[in-house]
């Protein structure tokens, strides 16, 4: 019998070194454009997160009869001898441990999806330890710094990033979350940008820069990396302007001076409180092992030592972050009219 073919990739994230390998090369090639900007195939540095994708029917039968102890619309968490397994209904398996996943399925958008979400999820830890905490917002810079734009649901995030994207001088850090440090500086903290179909940006963007997600509902593109990373920054840039945008009746957009203290709580807790991506899978996976976690010292993914990361210390870190960058920002509001278009017109002054 011939042995399968081994695909892999490496990456460097801020100094947490990451590596991806398995039989499956469709998925293991989705990773690596995922993560496009953190690639590093010449470390010779020992990873310390490992992701195995494995192309095969989810094997159940090997944990036997154990009760959930979550559950989400989009999987279900069990506990078995130490270890988080993870059941993506039916579509694929995952098996986490502190510092690896083992990941299996048939359906290659799901498997791709579980190994995306560990990777970051494992990111955001170290990072937190590194003080360098993701904010959720819209991450540019312009000619005084970093701009941080943060919108409701539904308020146009993606035109902003492509319409920042095709501006020329506007730097690009992240579309969902940039990093904060103890200075208050934006670092770049790039994906590639997920476009609707149903988005008239769409039809504008350049076919050889896309990549299709088949058996979505909407059937996204993805706007690779490649296609902008001459926008991506590589120093930091000092937090100058925060946005808080707001839904409006009105055809315009039109931004208003706030006070500093008018940030404060919606800053805080798009930090503090936490980033979005799948946070009941991400608190279950901390949960993992027989250590307290509001007591430990170690990396919760990746088993590295971490001195003082706890749950507090997090917090602590992501606090001080963030009253750093707003010490030096002025703050906005951006009343969001129907007219997308105007939102960018509104926002452009603070990039110029």
């Amino acid at each position: 019998m011939t042995a399968a073919a081994v695909h892999e990739a490496s990456f460097d994230v801020y100094g947490l070194h990451l590596h991806v390998h398995g039989d499956w090369g469709e998925v293991v090639e989705a990773l690596r454009r995922d993560f496009a900007w953190f690639e590093d195939s010449k470390s010779l540095a020992p990873a310390q997160v490992e992701v195995v994708i494995t192309r095969q029917a989810p094997a159940y039968e090997t944990f036997g009869d154990v009760p959930a102890e979550y559950v989400t619309e989009q999987h279900v968490v069990y506990r078995v001898n130490g270890r988080t397994v993870v059941d993506y209904l039916g579509r694929a398996l995952a098996v986490l441990e502190p510092g690896r996943a083992m990941i299996q399925g048939e359906d290659a958008h799901v498997v791709r999806r579980a190994a995306y979400d560990f990777m970051l999820s494992r990111a955001g830890d170290y990072l937190d330890g590194q003080g360098l905490p993701r904010i959720f917002g819209l991450g540019l810079a312009g000619r005084d710094g970093g701009v941080l734009v943060m919108l409701p649901r539904g308020g146009g995030k993606t035109t902003l990033a492509l319409r920042a994207l095709a501006a020329d001088d506007v730097a690009f850090l992240s579309e969902v979350s940039p990093l904060i440090d103890v200075h208050g500086r934006l670092h770049a903290f790039p994906f590639p940008l997920w476009v609707r179909d149903s988005s008239p940006e769409a039809a504008l963007l350049p076919d050889h820069y896309v990549r299709h997600l088949d058996g979505q509902k909407t059937d996204p593109r993805l706007l690779e990396l490649a296609a902008f990373t001459d926008k991506i920054p590589t120093e930091p840039q000092q937090l100058r302007h925060v946005v808080l945008g707001r839904r409006s009746l009105g055809s315009g957009s039109h931004l208003h001076a706030l006070a500093r203290r008018d940030a404060i709580r919606p800053l805080f807790s798009q930090s503090v409180i936490g980033f979005s991506v799948t946070q009941g899978l991400s608190f279950m996976v901390r949960r993992g092992g027989a250590r307290d976690p509001a007591k430990e010292q170690r990396d919760g993914h990746t088993g590295a030592p971490v001195p003082g990361v706890s749950s507090a210390k997090r917090a602590r870190i992501r606090l001080r972050c963030c009253a750093a960058g707003l010490s030096g920002a002025q703050v906005w509001r951006l009343d969001l009219g129907r007219d997308r278009a105007e939102s960018w017109a509104a926002l452009e002054p603070l990039l110029r």
